[in-house]
């Protein structure tokens, strides 16, 4: 994550020319203005991630069980007991902060440089973004949780590209170029199953 932070930050720096920290970041959707338009946007979506969760859990039905790393114990031996805690900061910073910076912030608003005002205007900029980003995720679906390939595809057909669709679609309907409502709801999806695995 920080290789990916650490990128951005030198790239707009170098390449676009943006002369501060604080400008850089608001490039990157990192910005207080329109925060709560944004977070509007992707709340009045709920109900489509509601679908997607209902979906990946039929999904998981039809392909039948899959083995998640138990919070009891690994290979290395048991898990620390602070290590699910870990896991729900972790969700939100680096991974929710990071990934929404890159995938919203960056991918999808230079895919439209002019943030138009209507959806079907921003559709194909939406869907390369997401395939990009759904690809993104393809190596650690395989090698850090080692799904198999069938799974690591379901998942990510069921799961990242429809959140990375309705995540670009608040964005973009916000016309705010503000990614804290992605943000937000990145990190529920995140850690709500480990909250669930706690409980």
């Amino acid at each position: 994550w920080g290789l990916v932070i650490v990128f951005l930050v030198i790239f707009l720096a170098f390449w676009e020319k943006k002369r501060s920290v604080k400008e850089i970041f608001a490039d990157l959707g990192l910005k207080r203005k329109g925060s709560a338009n944004s977070v509007f946007w992707t709340l009045a979506l709920i109900p489509f991630f509601l679908v997607i969760y209902l979906l990946l859990m039929m999904l998981s039905y039809f392909l039948g069980s899959v083995s998640f790393p138990q919070a009891s114990g690994s290979s290395n031996g048991p898990v620390p007991l602070w290590y699910p805690y870990y896991m729900i900061i972790y969700s939100f910073f680096p991974v929710a902060v990071v990934e929404e910076a890159f995938a919203r912030g960056y991918m999808l608003d230079r895919l439209m440089p002019e943030h138009p005002s209507n959806l079907t205007e921003a559709l194909p900029a939406i869907i390369v973004s997401s395939l990009l980003f759904t690809l993104y995720h393809l190596p650690a679906y395989l090698r850090v949780y080692s799904f198999s390939l069938p799974w690591a595809v379901a998942l990510l057909a069921g799961n990242v590209f429809p959140w990375s669709i309705a995540l670009g679609v608040a964005y973009v309907r916000a016309r705010t170029r503000n990614i804290l409502g992605p943000v937000f709801i990145h990190f529920l999806a995140d850690s709500i199953p480990i909250v669930l695995l706690l409980a």
